[in-house]
């Protein structure tokens, strides 16, 4: 049985590793070097890119400013020319004045030929046009086209509006705003010139072309707004009806060393049609525009990754030529060495034999050594003190010797045969005599081999589990205990079948729903559940079918016809491969429902306007009153109420009487700073808290509400169908003399019904 299980051949133990680490370092140097080149061309394509794209940039953003400019001296030509003035105040005298009209028609086509507006007309305060080209095309009003106007309005000055979206038709159109002044300037404007251009006409061609264009190359204008960029021009490679939807900021990236320049440089992201790019962003002076000039990324690594192919294919070869030679080298070396390492072997191989002997001398646990033959040649301290034999009497014996039957002493010669046919290891388990009876033994065996290739015997390790049964009855009592512990948990704990009946059920779930666990076993889940929500219970358990464990809220009905809600965590129970129902934890959360809600009803925002409610305003004015009274500063409380709200909700509706008290709320966020507290108070009443106040500050801001009211009258309540008005009442606070906010709001009240009052002719009661 020792005769050798391979036939042992020359080897070299000091060549082969010199020969791997040679062609390492060849290929470590050849991939630097393909590596270094591909990644230095890169570079330099992507350098040469990005000055690209910010050149066309920058000049893109020339055209449009030079554009935006002409259009901005075009309209200062039109408002120096008082003629157009006075033709607008003829004209609102007397819309259908001829032949006044009919010219200014006939000048608006000329004017059209070499402006290439879409529509022109003159708009009057309050949003009515006296004048339009082509007759018969109302101009919509817009938000940008409103905020252009007013502007406009207010400084007597040229304005162009932003880019709006017609959602309906997809045109895109910005508004040029001229005020017609009256007399010298700076005089009062009499009307509007509103001309509006089409944006995919003027704006688009400007974008698109450019010389020597890439073919993943295109300008995009854009706007940064709510987070998002918002395309105001039409993609170049955009195939959609229209225009892609806007993208976050978040979605691209910004190069560290372009951290600085805000908005403009370098970002990278994927593009509306998924594609990684790289976009150069430059600001259009005057305006919240940014144009966006890109390319596909890719367009960066196409011409350096052929040369890269070419240049990887000839290394391989290169690499393959080297490892053949060092092979030749390798083996003549090898026969070399061949007859000097078999004078070794003999050495080596009684080497072996008394180092195994003395590496089980240091193992924990018994073990021993035997020859082919399983005769026992070494064995540790451990094994002398198991068997209670010293090793004299063991060196010789074999392992059967000691077995506890035939049968076993069989089974320990069959692995024995086994591992020296294929050597490897065995793991078994078996009974073995020992000084105090017979233990139950893990045996694990292992050969080993000679340095000449012949199996020099088998290693062996003993484990002792004799404690096995001890352990698994202490196993048993845990179950025990484990069950007691479900029978007492304070969370309720439920099994079901697959059918959706209760099979189990401790007595927390059953106290929770006031039933005892009885009442509760071979029932359906979803008698204890409302109807409205027996869909919830379904899709949970097809979940759960699946192998998906989920966590959910649902209601359960209690014995008392009351409703608990519970936190249900849940997961399938198996029966091999099949479904065999549901294990879940039930948590009671109804008060904390009950208290979510009302923490949910201490909101402190008015929905509507966004202002504060009353319990905002009371919260924060009261803070605002301790604040002043320890820093002995002046309070004024302004105390609002809205005129004739009623007559607006009964002949517009209610929708147009939030409109009114939304755009109440955007005049007094104007008008007042925004350390002052603002609120809400209910139906059509406002109040504003202002600290370092006096009576003349207040009637200051009071006017200046006023003012306000009356500039949205003029401009806008044509359009809205409103008009606006409110009543007002003011209440001061000396820093001597503090006062409760309760008390400062009745003195307010009282004084906005007196003046209300007086100024419906009303005596005072």
């Amino acid at each position: 049985m020792s005769e050798p299980i391979k036939a042992p051949g020359p080897r070299s133990r000091g060549t082969h590793w010199q020969i791997v680490v040679v062609l390492a370092l060849l290929a470590a140097g050849l991939t630097a070097i393909l590596l270094g080149g591909y990644f230095g061309e890169t570079r330099h394509a992507r350098a040469f890119m990005e000055r690209e794209l910010a050149t066309i940039a920058g000049l893109k953003v020339e055209q449009l400013n030079g554009w935006r400019l002409d259009k901005l001296a075009f309209a200062a030509a039109l408002q120096e020319n008082r003629a157009n003035a006075e033709l607008a105040k003829a004209l609102a005298a007397n819309p259908k004045l001829e032949p006044l009209r009919t010219d200014s028609l006939a000048g608006l086509a000329g004017l059209q030929k070499s402006q290439k507006f879409v529509r022109a007309g003159i708009v009057l305060p309050g949003g009515r046009a006296i004048l339009s080209y082509p007759e018969g095309e109302a101009q919509a009003s817009t938000p940008e086209s409103l905020h252009a106007g007013h502007d406009a309005w207010l400084d007597g000055l040229p304005r162009l509006s932003g880019i709006d979206l017609d959602e309906k038709t997809g045109r895109r159109t910005l508004d040029l705003m001229v005020p017609l002044l009256e007399g010298e300037a700076p005089g009062k404007p009499v009307a509007l010139f509103r001309i509006s251009f089409d944006a995919a006409a003027e704006i688009d061609p400007l974008l698109n072309d450019w010389p020597n264009r890439r073919e993943s190359a295109e300008a995009i204008l854009l706007r940064v707004e709510s987070g998002n960029f918002v395309r105001l021009s039409r993609p170049r490679l955009y195939d959609g009806e229209a225009l892609p939807p806007p993208v976050p900021v978040s979605r691209f990236r910004r190069p560290a060393s372009q951290a600085a320049l805000g908005e403009e440089g370098i970002i990278e992201g994927t593009d509306y049609r998924g594609r990684p790019v790289v976009e150069y962003l430059r600001a259009v002076p005057g305006t919240d525009w940014l144009v966006a000039v890109k390319a596909d990324l890719a367009v960066m690594t196409s011409g350096a990754a052929g040369t890269f192919v070419r240049l990887a294919a000839a290394a391989v070869l290169l690499l393959a030529a080297c490892g053949a030679l060092l092979w030749v080298f390798w083996r003549r070396c090898q026969s070399a060495q061949g007859a000097a390492e078999r004078s070794r072997w003999d050495r080596a191989n009684a080497g072996m034999d008394e180092f195994m002997r003395r590496m089980i001398e240091v193992m924990p646990n018994p073990a021993f050594i035997q020859d082919p033959d399983g005769r026992c040649q070494g064995a540790n301290a451990a094994f002398e003190k198991l068997l209670g034999r010293a090793k004299s009497e063991i060196i010789g014996h074999g392992l059967a010797d000691d077995a506890a039957s035939p049968d076993i002493a069989a089974k320990h010669r069959e692995h024995d045969l086994a591992l020296l046919k294929e050597p490897g290891h065995h793991v078994y388990e078996a009974p073995l005599r020992t000084w105090d009876g017979e233990h139950q033994v893990i045996f694990i065996k292992s050969t080993y081999l000679r340095p000449d290739g012949t199996a020099g015997g088998i290693l062996g390790i003993l484990k002792d589990i004799t404690q096995r049964l001890r352990a698994e009855e202490e196993l048993e009592q845990l179950r025990l205990f484990s069950d007691s512990t479900i029978q007492t948990m304070t969370e309720g704990m439920v099994l079901t079948d697959a059918d959706g009946r209760f099979t189990f059920v401790n007595p927390a779930a059953a106290r929770m729903l006031g039933y005892t666990p009885a009442e509760m076993i071979d029932r359906q889940t979803l008698s204890f559940v409302p109807p409205e929500q027996h869909d919830l219970v379904r899709r949970a358990d097809e979940k759960r079918a699946k192998g998906i464990s989920d966590r959910y809220e649902l209601d359960f009905l209690h014995r008392d016809g009351g409703v608990r809600t519970f936190l249900v965590s849940g997961g399938p129970r198996l029966q091999g491969a099949r479904f065999a129902g549901t294990m879940a934890v039930l948590t009671d959360i109804t008060d904390r429902k009950r208290m979510e809600q009302e923490i949910r009803a201490l909101s402190l925002h008015d929905e509507l306007t966004g202002l504060y409610n009353r319990r905002g305003f009371m919260a924060f004015a009261d803070h605002v009153l301790k604040t002043a009274r320890r820093l002995r500063k002046a309070l004024a409380l302004i105390y609002l109420d809205v005129d004739d709200l009623k007559r607006i909700n009964d002949t517009g509706g209610h929708r147009l009487g939030d409109r009114a008290l939304i755009e109440i709320a955007f005049i007094l966020r104007k008008s007042f700073r925004e350390t002052d507290v603002i609120g809400r108070l209910g139906g059509d009443e406002f109040a504003v808290l202002a600290m370092e106040m006096t009576a003349m500050d207040a009637n200051t801001l009071l006017q200046r509400v006023q003012d306000r009211l009356g500039q949205f009258n003029a401009r806008s309540s044509a359009e809205a169908g409103f008009e606006l008005a409110a009543s007002a009442g003011v209440s001061l606070c000396e820093p001597g003399r503090p006062m409760a906010i309760e008390d400062m709001l009745c003195q307010a009240d009282l004084l906005m019904y007196e003046r209300k009052r007086a100024r419906k002719g009303d005596p005072p009661k």
